[in-house]
């Protein structure tokens, strides 16, 4: 029940430093890996990687990371993720300083959450 654990704290404590997209990922499936392993035993563990996943990762610039790597936009279907997509949006609204550029961004996040244009290329999801 508790590798899955094991394998965040090997990457997270090895040579070199992961990204945070990589580290939401592993944290994403150490959840599910937990819960899967034992329904009885599973709030011992939950709630002490939820705590730390809500004090650390659970922040909105790394989520809209999550949501901007190809690799797991189209492994784990993230385009129909609101939530994600709502967070993106929030970010992109932060971090722009011209509101037209902003809103050429957002509607490029449609094409980008199809897959079309060259989005959808083996070699950009692949990066």
């Amino acid at each position: 029940m508790i590798e899955p654990l094991y394998e965040v704290l090997r990457l997270v404590d090895g040579d070199r430093t992961p990204t945070m997209r990589l580290v939401y990922v592993k944290l994403e499936v150490a959840k599910k890996c937990i819960i899967a392993a034992s329904a009885k035993y599973v709030h011992m563990f939950i709630d002490i990687v939820e705590d730390r996943w809500d004090l650390q990762m659970s922040r909105d610039l790394h989520m809209a990371a999550y949501y901007l790597h190809l690799g797991f936009q189209h492994e784990d279907e993230l385009a129909y993720r609101d939530d994600l997509l709502g967070v993106v949006t929030s970010v992109v609204d932060r971090m722009s300083r011209n509101h037209e550029k902003a809103a050429t961004a957002l509607n490029e996040l449609k094409y980008f959450g199809e897959g079309i244009i060259s989005f959808g290329d083996p070699s950009a999801i692949a990066s």
